[in-house]
């Protein structure tokens, strides 16, 4: 009988984490549901034929067909402002990174006089919303000759990424052990050989991580390209635009492809590289 009852409390305890398991796990897919349903319902929107878009309540149970796909991509220019967002996002990104990570080196090791302010000026722009400054860069872009070009609009984006690349990196590149560049100094290696060879391994992770952040901001760019373009630097996000401003009835099938091939980058990312972004966000935070 003694047994018996000693049996029961130590049983309670594994029932109540028995169903805190069970409550995270519903509370879990409830959410992965709620952040999967648009995407999906977006792709099932695509691939409808246009006889069944418009049905209520609409039907999920269909012969699927790439007849919207083949549209956006075959005959209409939507692949190559789909290539132009490719372009600009993978090259600003790799500038960015580049730079910002020398930049940050400098201000973690070099010896600056004012360091404390130049970064200050450097991360200063970053308060500014976009829209404040987008007539006086218009006018500037438009004074040079630059509009309608992808080349502008890499260099634009680069230039925005930049503070936030600075500003990351340096906390990874303060956590790099200074016994490691010193040594290296002390072999004979000079400051800039010290950073390719022996942090920028180092703080590969770092890269990887704020790269990401950087591709996925600047393929999701919209105000800047909607401005500076006009035919030949169209990117997918403003190409799709387009076709929810006809007079005529809204191609919703259409619209729904487009949407969903200017995600897919996201969600690869999302999919693929989440671990990878995780181990380099929190490999900064630890010394």
């Amino acid at each position: 009988m003694s047994a018996t009852t000693d049996a029961l409390p130590a049983a309670r305890p594994r029932r109540r984490r028995w169903r805190r398991a069970v409550l995270n796990g519903l509370c879990g897919l409830l959410l992965a549901a709620g952040a999967i349903f648009p995407v999906a319902y977006m792709l099932l929107t695509s691939l409808k034929p246009d006889a069944i878009l418009m049905e209520q309540p609409p039907r999920f149970l269909f012969l699927p067909t790439l007849a919207n796909y083949t549209k956006l991509l075959l005959e209409d220019d939507f692949a190559r402002y789909y290539w132009n967002s490719i372009v600009v996002a993978g090259s600003s990104t790799l500038i960015a990174v580049a730079l910002g990570s020398m930049m940050a080196f400098v201000f973690v090791r070099g010896e600056l006089r004012h360091g404390k302010k130049l970064l200050f000026l450097i991360l200063l722009p970053k308060s500014f919303p976009p829209i404040t400054t987008i007539i006086p860069l218009f006018i500037a872009v438009r004074f040079l000759g630059m509009m309608d070009q992808v080349v502008t609009l890499i260099i634009f984006e680069a230039a925005v990424r930049l503070p936030l690349v600075v500003w990351v990196m340096r906390g990874f590149l303060r956590s790099v052990p200074p016994e490691l560049i010193e040594a290296a100094t002390l072999d004979g290696c000079s400051l800039p050989g010290a950073f390719f060879r022996i942090v920028l391994p180092l703080a590969a992770p770092g890269m990887g991580a704020v790269g990401i952040i950087c591709f996925i901001d600047t393929w999701n760019a919209f105000l800047v390209p909607l401005v500076l373009t006009n035919f030949r630097a169209i990117t997918a996000p403003v190409a799709l635009m387009s076709y929810a401003e006809t007079e005529e009835q809204l191609v919703w099938g259409i619209i729904a492809a487009g949407g969903f091939l200017t995600i897919l980058p996201i969600l690869l990312f999302a999919l693929l590289l989440h671990r990878f972004l995780l181990s380099g966000l929190t490999a900064g935070a630890i010394k």
